[in-house]
């Protein structure tokens, strides 16, 4: 399998996406790819491609988080907006001078800055994401945050279920949301995740008083997650609701291996999920929601595999040890993706996790099926090197 013939055509896909100076990005940018319907940045796919360019040209991912957060960030009161676009753009008109502040995205940034500062530290860009992280959690802890300490996505809101706010898009995780909005996994997950980010960067900055109560925020909400989210019903951590209507099994779940709140024994039994063919082992890739789901199809996030969401669950097993999981799962995804590049010659939004054939998938019941050459949902570089047994 070539796929340095991949990753050389993913490196393509961002050099053709990259581009001038244009209202309101002051210096170079990349878009979503050139492919997509939306010219601007943003959401958690600009980090995720910040990520995958890390590997091979630091300054020019840190230049990306930093252009990101500039113009993304509402200076009044520290959000994220859900996309930036340029003033070329056909959403321009309806928003904030290119900012959509409707609702924000998965707040996943900070560990993609986390990990460049690790691997070549630089006390301007740490300085910089640590003000930018503390304006943007106090956001998040003042809007998305409930009476019990934990913390809901837009799209769980009643009347809100179109609102990609969680990234989650379509999902049968948003069929019911009448009595919402409802704690969420995943966010949640996402948002201890950050907050140990950020004890990381206070930790290097010095900044003793910060760290100290980041840290006690971190316990906290560890704690109430550990409370409320494990459903022994489902044996997996599900979004949280009374009626126990929003207790599905989908790639969320796997949040609390990323994030580091599962114990080691709920860790095996997210595990043996991830390992049995009848819920997320596919032939051809993890699907978004496991096959034993009376809701499972081939549609955009209702059971497509998408590599980005594999990513994630990869760095979750490389945490708690399962280095060989790992390596079979990003292995199994990679193939995939590979075999329909060689078919199509470009890479994809999502794929089928059941028998890899493209023309059975729908996007929101569309026969459009996937965007192409959309860099941030296929993390080729990283993948790859899972494979090798390289630790991300």
């Amino acid at each position: 399998m070539k796929v340095i013939e991949m990753i050389a055509y993913w490196k393509k896909i961002i050099d053709d996406a990259t581009h001038k100076p244009e209202y309101p990005f002051e210096g170079e940018w990349i878009s979503f790819g050139n492919l997509y319907p939306v010219k601007g940045l943003g959401g958690w796919e600009t980090p995720v491609i910040a990520h995958e360019i890390a590997q091979y040209d630091p300054d020019r991912a840190k230049h990306l988080i930093i252009q990101y957060l500039k113009t993304s960030m509402n200076e009044d009161d520290g959000m994220l907006a859900a996309k930036v676009v340029t003033k070329t753009d056909a959403l321009y008109p309806s928003t904030e001078r290119g900012r959509i502040y409707k609702y924000s995205h998965p707040p996943v940034w900070n560990f993609i800055a986390k990990k460049i500062v690790e691997n070549n530290w630089d006390e301007k860009f740490a300085l910089f994401c640590f003000e930018s992280g503390l304006k943007n959690l106090k956001w998040w802890e003042e809007n998305r945050k409930d009476r019990i300490g934990l913390y809901w996505y837009f799209d769980s809101f009643p009347d809100e279920k179109d609102s990609p706010e969680s990234g989650y898009e379509h999902s049968p995780r948003w069929d019911f949301t009448e009595l919402g909005p409802f704690p969420c996994i995943d966010l949640s997950c996402q948002i201890l995740l950050y907050m140990e980010s950020m004890i990381f960067f206070a930790d290097k900055l010095n900044r003793k008083k910060e760290k100290s109560k980041i840290t006690a925020s971190y316990q906290e909400l560890k704690t109430v997650m550990t409370r409320y989210f494990w459903d022994e019903i489902v044996g997996a951590y599900c979004d949280y609701d009374l009626t126990g209507m929003n207790a599905k099994k989908t790639t969320a779940s796997f949040w609390s291996l990323t994030s580091g709140l599962a114990s080691a024994d709920d860790a095996q039994r997210l595990v043996s999920l991830l390992e049995n063919p009848e819920e997320f082992a596919g032939a051809k890739g993890i699907p978004a929601v496991s096959f034993s789901e009376p809701k499972f199809e081939l549609d955009f996030w209702r059971g497509c595999m998408w590599p980005s969401e594999t990513f994630w669950i990869c760095v979750g097993l490389q945490r708690y040890g399962f280095n060989d999981l790992t390596v079979t799962i990003a292995k199994k995804c990679i193939e995939n993706v590979y075999s329909v590049f060689k078919s199509t010659g470009k890479l994809w939004e999502f794929y089928n996790p059941v028998d890899g054939n493209m023309k059975t998938l729908r996007r929101k019941k569309s026969r459009q099926g996937p965007f192409p050459d959309y860099p941030a949902s296929v993390p080729v570089i990283s993948l790859e090197k899972m494979i090798t047994g390289e630790k991300i």
